[in-house]
Parts: structure tokens; C-alpha cells; sequence
């Protein structure tokens, strides 16, 4: 490859990205049991800025050289090996052990905007105490970012008697009180509902964070810190339950977006008390998602650039929710989705539709980084909280 074909890589390639915009438009669906659209401008839009996000995204965290890919592949096929060893590809329920409950932490007092006012929250904090299993690839090295060990949650609580609460799992680039209080419309949920509110920071966000963009550190190629990541974020989610759970709740559900959506999943498959999960659009194939949003040059120089597929499907399949069987009851799983979608595609929210068997579904017409923003999700959310009878 030549300077410009680096130069290059992580960019936007045109031809994709009209055809991207044009498919959305039409509406029509690609996939079996989901429902097109009528044929919109605004589709279009969600699709080419969702494609513009990724392409992006690449930009930021640039394109390892073939060396690194292929010592990432070694580092991937180890853990693959550990797993298998332990049995946890095949039963990954044995890769969680159950977290401690937390018995100090810290407060504060803080505020944001949310919508046109300021916004009062609870900035509590405590240690993590995550710990890889002994032996475990790639584990010292995650233990090595110390933002990482301290856990950061933002609470919207009501004075008085015992409420239901409601976990806020938020999605990658998200993880600060704006950004969080705004995108799950936190005060139609806390003051028109009722309901007691909870955002734990995940990993490499927010304050946990040190690149440009919250999250940012999650989307490179190491397919074995990806893993680190998630099998930290259930702990830590888990983690703030048994903090809720302290506080004597009448109720508690996972309300979770993109990522936190997936992390809602995984964690409602492992966690059994909960009273709902809500998975808004979720991904949940992380092989699948990598692929398709994998710089151009990957799939234009192959030979150098060749990811071990294969190891990156093992290891990922512990931290799947498509692997485990959800603990909460079939009439209180909820999942909500976008039908021009193009981050996380359709397909992902139908196969946790499928998998979940077939639980109440709500596709809207729009893309992913639009999605929060539709008017229609927070309508949704409303309807699952009052189901379960949270409200």
C-alpha cells in the first residue's frame, strides 16, 4: 500500500454511502419479519448519518498495520483457548461469578441541563473491585487503565417511601449526566412517571475514559480488551443494582440504548430479580456489527489486513445475550428498534426478538444516531414501564 491508500483508509467512500441512503429512502425492508416505511427523505438522512458516524468513529481511531492485526489475532485465539478449556464457550453462564454488593461509596451534589433547565443529580461513586479470572488473557493489561476502577453512577431520586426504580444503560460516545439525562428523556421518567432514575457510567466512558470521544478506546480492533470491557460492564451494572436494591425499591428494570441495550440483554440473562428489561436499539452480534463497520481497507487488502473471524466469534459468543437465556419473564421483556438503521442493523433486534420469543417489538422509522430523538421511543418506553407495572 502507498501513502494515500493510508491516507484513505478510514474515510468515506461515496458510492456506498448514496447507495446506503437511497435504500433507506425507498423504505423497503431487507429482512424477513421487519417492517418497511414509507418512503422518506428523513430515512435517508438517518442512514447516511449513520454511516457517517461509523466512518468517522474509524477515523478516530485510525487503522492498525498488519503486525498489530496479526498479534491481535494471536492474543484473540489465546483467550478463545482459555475459554474452551473452561468450558464457558459452550456454558458461558460460568464466566460471571456474582459481585459483592456495594457497602461504601461516595457523594455529590451536581447539576446539568436537561431539556431547558438545570437538572439536580447524586454523582455517587465507588471502587469497581472487577477482577478477570486468574490466567486470563489479556487481563493485566485491562487491569492496567486505572480510570477504569472506580465506578461513577448519576442518580435522579425522589424524597420520601420506596419507588420503583429504573437502571439507565447508556450507548457508546454517551456515559455524561447531559448527555445521559437527554437521551433517555429523563424527566418524562422521573417526573411525569414517577420513577427513581440511575445511570452507571460504562468502561472507557465518561469519566472512565481518556480519548477524544467518550468510549472511543472500545471500537478498535482488540477483539480480547472488547471482551474485558463487556465482562466488566455486567459486573459493574450488577453491581449498582445491589446499590438500588439497598434502598428497598418497589421495582427494578434495565432500560438500555445501542450498547446499553446489549449490556441490558446480557445483564437480564444473568441477574434474577429484575421486573423488566428494555432493549432499545440493541446490538447483539458483535462479530457481525465489527465486520460490517470495519474500515474499507480491511476488505480491499485482505491478505494484510486478515481478522481470525472465527476466534472473534468464540470468544465474543460468552459475552453474547444470544447465548443465554433471559431471567426475566417473557411479558416483561420489551425491545424497540429502527428500520433505516444502519449502525446497528435490523437484523440484530430481530434475532433478540427471536431468541427472547417474540416479546413486544416497536420498530420506528428511523436510523441509529436519530433513534434517540424519534418522538415516538419515549411513547414506547412509557407503554413498557406501565406494563410491568413500574409506573
Amino acid at each position: 500500500m502507498d501513502l494515500l491508500d493510508w491516507l484513505a483508509a478510514p474515510g468515506i467512500r461515496l458510492g456506498p454511502l448514496i447507495s446506503e441512503g437511497w435504500s433507506a429512502y425507498r423504505g423497503a425492508s431487507q429482512w424477513e419479519e421487519v417492517p418497511g416505511a414509507e418512503p422518506s427523505w428523513k430515512l435517508a438522512l438517518g442512514a447516511v448519518l449513520d454511516r457517517s458516524f461509523t466512518a468517522v468513529t474509524s477515523v478516530l481511531t485510525g487503522v492498525p498495520t498488519p503486525e498489530a492485526v496479526r498479534k491481535l489475532n494471536g492474543e484473540a485465539a489465546a483467550l478463545r483457548d482459555f475459554f474452551d478449556e473452561r468450558g464457558w464457550i459452550r456454558e458461558p453462564a460460568g464466566y460471571y461469578p456474582a459481585p459483592p454488593p456495594v457497602e461504601e461509596w461516595s457523594s455529590a451534589e451536581e447539576s446539568t441541563w436537561s431539556g431547558s433547565s438545570r437538572q439536580p443529580y447524586e454523582h455517587v461513586s465507588w471502587i469497581s473491585e472487577y477482577q478477570p479470572h486468574p490466567g486470563e488473557p489479556g487481563g493485566e493489561q485491562w487491569l492496567a487503565r486505572e480510570e477504569n476502577r472506580m465506578s461513577h453512577a448519576y442518580v435522579l431520586e425522589h424524597p420520601g417511601g420506596p419507588r420503583p426504580w429504573l437502571v439507565c444503560v447508556h450507548g457508546f460516545a454517551m456515559g455524561t449526566p447531559l448527555i445521559n439525562f437527554n437521551g433517555f428523556a429523563a424527566k418524562r421518567l422521573h417526573e411525569d412517571l414517577g420513577l427513581n432514575l440511575i445511570f452507571p457510567c460504562l468502561p472507557l466512558h465518561g469519566p472512565r475514559g481518556g480519548g477524544m470521544l467518550s468510549g472511543i478506546e472500545l471500537i478498535d480492533t482488540d477483539f480480547v480488551n472488547l471482551v474485558h470491557a463487556f465482562a466488566h460492564a455486567v459486573w459493574d451494572i450488577r453491581r449498582t443494582l445491589s446499590w438500588v436494591r439497598k434502598r428497598q425499591p418497589k421495582a427494578v428494570g434495565l432500560y438500555g440504548i445501542s450498547l446499553g441495550g446489549y449490556l441490558s440483554a446480557l445483564t437480564a440473562s444473568i441477574d434474577t430479580q429484575l421486573d423488566c428489561v428494555i432493549a432499545s436499539i440493541p446490538m447483539v452480534d458483535l462479530a457481525s456489527a465489527a465486520h460490517d463497520n470495519e474500515p474499507w481497507i480491511f476488505r480491499t487488502y485482505e491478505r494484510e489486513f486478515e481478522i481470525d473471524w472465527a476466534a472473534f466469534r468464540a470468544i465474543t459468543r460468552v459475552v453474547s445475550p444470544l447465548s443465554l437465556e433471559p431471567r426475566v419473564a417473557r411479558e416483561r421483556r420489551f425491545i424497540c428498534a429502527g428500520t433505516a438503521d444502519r449502525v446497528v442493523r435490523p437484523n440484530h433486534a430481530r434475532a433478540l426478538w427471536r431468541h427472547w420469543e417474540r416479546p413486544e417489538i416497536y420498530w420506528f422509522p428511523s436510523g441509529h444516531v436519530l433513534g434517540m430523538m424519534h418522538p415516538s421511543v419515549p411513547d414506547f418506553v412509557e407503554r413498557c414501564v406501565r406494563s410491568a407495572g413500574m409506573a
